[in-house]
């Protein structure tokens, strides 16, 4: 045993013996707690000690015998917080990593800017967490992201990245609530994240992406052109960006603009566009990418939505292939891995009405019917589910003109229209 050791073990020991002798009502009792939870904290810092529960145990004792106001408040706080950052550093522990920003939330206005506590604990919390807190779009989740932001005014420089964390968490909680202000929030977010990084930056790229983003799904929910048009010119000017390593994912977000645009707009040039641009992102994601299925879906989208407007059967052949594909790369991981079901039975609906082949539509019902399973009963994407369920149906019904399919797409039409969207804007 190291003579550093040995002394710590011997102030642990004296520290106990003092916290046995002050007991609760003693007004010495918080300041025992604390010595014995600091030393003890020292071990496990340096790997002697390993019992980090009976460190934060003392110190939340302490500082609940210290409320606000007290004048040891903010020192009990200050060391409850850096036995969390610890317990991060060496567990890698979400919860503690949210315990521990809103602990200092609350040290933030107790110290002033420059402050040791404020320099020292307050940003030692933030360099840590800033990049392993998840974007989560829970209400308690974005709670703590906009904690995050409190502990980011002006001029820190994690603030763009605090803005960024909120602004994506507001788009995937708008995603599944619709509710307008959270998308509106996460725009503005991103406006500013931008704002704070000039051309140049290494970090401006993916800023201008997320905010064309949440642009789109904006213009998805409201339909105004603006926001379609700011959306592909961030994304053109993403590409262009200094240092931006991640093309693939541009391409692939530029060329799911593009498909947007040609539905509205019934320009050929887009689509053509939006199909050489998933070629591309495709190169960039070859065999083994664990993003490749994304691009075949889209690369595949794309075809189609040519097939349907200009009637060549070699787009809707190589869309049918493209979709197999990416559905045999499908992760079990990936929430919208069930799309792909949906979209190859829609292709295969279309197939089915030209040339007649019973197959196509009876694996179009399949694949709806296995993504209904694939999804929770209150999903959002049950609705498109349901109605390319319909469309199989009706196909088959117009084709054969069977009763049974004319009331089991009747049936489909029915669990779509009542089905529970959660502000989903198709409706």
């Amino acid at each position: 045993m190291s003579g550093t050791v040995s002394h710590l073990n011997n102030a642990v020991q004296h520290f106990q013996l003092v916290l046995d002798q002050c007991l609760v009502d003693h007004p010495d009792h918080a300041t025992a707690l604390t010595n014995l939870a600091v030393a003890r904290l020292e071990g496990y810092i340096q790997n002697d000690f390993q019992d980090i529960d009976t460190i934060t145990s003392l110190l939340r004792k302490a500082l609940a015998l210290r409320p606000q106001g007290h004048p040891d408040h903010t020192s009990s706080l200050y060391n409850l917080v850096t036995a969390l950052i610890w317990r991060c550093i060496k567990e890698h522990t979400a919860v503690y990593i949210h315990e521990s920003v809103q602990l200092c939330c609350k040290l933030l206005p107790l110290c002033p800017e420059g402050t040791f506590i404020r320099s020292i604990v307050v940003d030692s919390a933030l360099d840590y967490a800033i990049d392993r807190l998840p974007i989560d779009r829970s209400n308690e989740g974005i709670h703590l992201h906009q904690n995050m932001l409190e502990l980011c005014p002006l001029g820190q420089q994690h603030r763009p990245k605090a803005l960024y964390n909120l602004g994506c968490a507001l788009r995937l909680r708008f995603a599944q609530c619709g509710n307008i202000d959270d998308i509106d929030e996460s725009i503005h977010l991103h406006r500013e994240a931008v704002s704070l990084c000039p051309e140049g930056h290494p970090d401006r790229g993916g800023y201008l992406n997320t905010l064309a983003l949440s642009l789109h799904a904006r213009f998805e929910h409201q339909g105004k052109p603006n926001d379609l048009d700011e959306a592909i010119s961030l994304y053109e000017e993403v590409l262009q960006s200094v240092g931006y390593k991640f093309h693939d994912f541009s391409l692939d977000n530029l060329g799911g603009s593009l498909i947007t645009c040609f539905k509205k707009r019934g320009n050929i040039d887009d689509i053509t566009r939006a199909i050489s641009l998933f070629r591309k992102a495709l190169t960039l994601r070859p065999p083994g990418h664990p993003d490749r299925e994304t691009t075949l879906n889209n690369l595949a989208l794309a075809l189609q939505a040519r097939y349907d407007k200009l009637d060549v059967s070699e787009d809707l052949n190589e869309a049918i292939d493209l979709y197999r594909e990416s559905l045999r790369l499908r992760r079990l991981d990936n929430p919208e891995g069930h799309r792909v079901l949906f979209n190859l039975s829609s292709a295969l609906c279309s197939r089915f009405t030209h040339t007649r082949e019973n197959e196509d539509v009876e694996e179009a019902i399949q694949l709806c019917q296995e993504s209904l399973v694939a999804l929770p009963s209150l999903h959002p994407d049950r609705w498109f589910s349901y109605g390319w369920l319909k469309e199989a149906y009706l196909a088959r019904y117009q084709i054969q003109h069977n009763p049974a399919d004319f009331s089991l797409a009747v049936e489909s039409f029915r669990l779509a229209s009542g089905h529970p969207t959660q502000g989903f804007p198709d409706r």
